[in-house]
């Protein structure tokens, strides 16, 4: 079974280091940024979009999620 190699926090690029480190504020799973960092011109371009998103905003992250979830549920979306 293929693995992706997780990228030492150390090693992260400093953009990587820094979305990491804005992300681990929110509770958010740091691997998901090591994967990342074996291609982080494009994660950094995709969080660019998708931080505010996220992170930011009149509701926290975890009711957002919620919400993701309940969206996809009703439109019988994997998740």
């Amino acid at each position: 079974m293929a693995r992706i190699k997780l990228v030492p926090t150390e090693q992260l690029t400093p953009g990587m280091q820094k979305i990491a480190k804005a992300a681990a504020e929110h509770k958010l799973n740091p691997r998901i940024f090591q994967a990342a960092g074996n291609l982080p011109e494009a994660y950094e371009a995709f969080w660019a979009f998708y931080g505010p998103l996220k992170l930011e905003g009149l509701l926290d992250a975890r009711l957002k999620e919620l919400v993701r979830l309940k969206i996809a549920e009703l439109n019988e979306c994997a998740t």
